[in-house]
């Protein structure tokens, strides 16, 4: 009887032990870091109503999973798909695009709001340039 006292004793206290090893771990890891190599893409001179889509690459230099917690346009015009979590190490996309551009006219800016969880840049935004050409 006190052998199975002493065994569920030693389980009751070790369990936590062995979690809390594990966040311990996962804190020791260090956090994400978002590299990209720029905020802000040209499309230079287009004709209007040609639509404009463009992937910004996101890498993970840091060593715990990179998450993309928002992607905010600043206009309904703008769509964006992007992966919600890069691994350490690897690259990610964050693709703008506006699909009706009839009728613009001269520089048109479109920008996105990206919020992450790199505590360095817990939110960037990213900008989408073109200058629309007279037909």
């Amino acid at each position: 009887m006190k052998l199975r006292t002493a065994v569920v004793l030693f389980s009751i206290l070790m369990i936590p032990a062995f979690s809390m090893s594990a966040r311990v771990k996962a804190f020791d890891a260090g956090p994400p870091r978002l590299s990209i190599a720029s905020l802000e893409h040209s499309f230079g001179s287009v004709k209007p109503g040609q639509p404009l889509t463009f992937t910004f690459k996101i890498k993970n230099d840091g060593q715990a999973d990179l998450e993309i917690k928002s992607v905010s346009p600043s206009c309904g015009c703008t769509t964006s798909n992007f992966d919600k979590v890069v691994a350490p190490g690897k690259v990610g996309g964050i693709t703008l695009t506006v699909e009706k551009t009839e009728g613009y006219k001269g520089e048109v800016v479109k920008t996105a709001t990206v919020v992450t969880n790199d505590p360095d840049q817990p939110q960037l935004v990213l900008t989408l340039r073109a200058t629309f050409a007279s037909e």
